[in-house]
């Protein structure tokens, strides 16, 4: 029975000094409370003597805010201090336009009748040959060269289209009555010469044109000219076949 005894001190012993152990434990948590509670009452004590304020609450220090929040709860609304400026939205730049190689050209059409004798003039050059433009403002374009419709002269339509780039460029189609003498050089230097006076011609029908025309390569003078033959040489490069014996 003794050994029974014992065995049940001992079982009981373990609860026991558990709960010494917890004791102490929680004493000590107490401690630190206290002393916390009396620190910030001497703290407030000391602010009240000094007659300093009490820091402002969320609500105090914006209300504003608060104002605004109440009135519009579903938006978020961000409301600035005093001294704050509100941060100006960054101005997009605006888009730039289009650049457009045409230019508005005066309306000479309707200045000037059909039989007038007033018109613009160009002289073109290109390889040999030398062509005299005149522009006339007029209702019923057309382009004549040599006395004889520019379909005519030209068989090619590549020609055709090369002199008539500088009116394409400028939009200026339909605003003309144009005649041409041209003379010296083959087809394609007389249709060369006769795009650079066309070109030529409008830009003293407005000179607002010149920068497009330049830009687009029609008031530059092509230099490109054949080549002379050369002694000893069936052209101006081309020998002739070489023999070894």
């Amino acid at each position: 029975m003794a050994e029974k005894t014992d065995v049940s001190q001992a079982a009981e012993a373990p609860e026991e000094n558990e709960a010494l152990d917890e004791a102490p434990q929680a004493a000590d948590a107490s401690e630190p409370t206290e002393a916390r509670e009396s620190e910030d009452v001497e703290v407030a004590e000391a602010v009240e003597a000094a007659g300093v304020a009490a820091p402002p609450s969320a609500e105090e220090e914006a209300p504003d805010r608060v104002e605004a929040v109440e009135a519009h709860p579903d938006e978020e609304i961000e409301v600035l201090g005093e001294g704050e400026a509100a941060d100006e939205e960054p101005s997009r730049p605006e888009a730039a336009e289009p650049s457009e190689m045409i230019t508005d050209m005066p309306d000479l059409v309707d200045e000037l009748s059909l039989g007038t004798d007033m018109y613009y003039y160009g002289t073109g050059r290109r390889k040999t040959a030398s062509a005299q433009v005149r522009l006339y403002p007029s209702k019923e374009p057309a382009i004549t060269v040599n006395d004889k419709p520019v379909d005519q002269y030209f068989p090619r339509g590549t020609d055709v289209v090369h002199l008539k780039r500088p009116l394409q460029v400028t939009a200026t189609q339909d605003m003309f009555r144009i005649t041409v003498k041209v003379q010296g050089g083959g087809i394609s230097g007389q249709a060369g010469a006769i795009r650079h006076g066309i070109a030529r011609a409008l830009t003293k029908a407005n000179p607002e044109l010149r920068r497009t025309l330049r830009k687009e390569g029609s008031l530059t003078r092509d230099p490109r000219m054949k080549e002379r033959k050369k002694p000893g040489l069936k052209r101006a490069r081309k020998a002739p076949q070489y023999t070894k014996r």
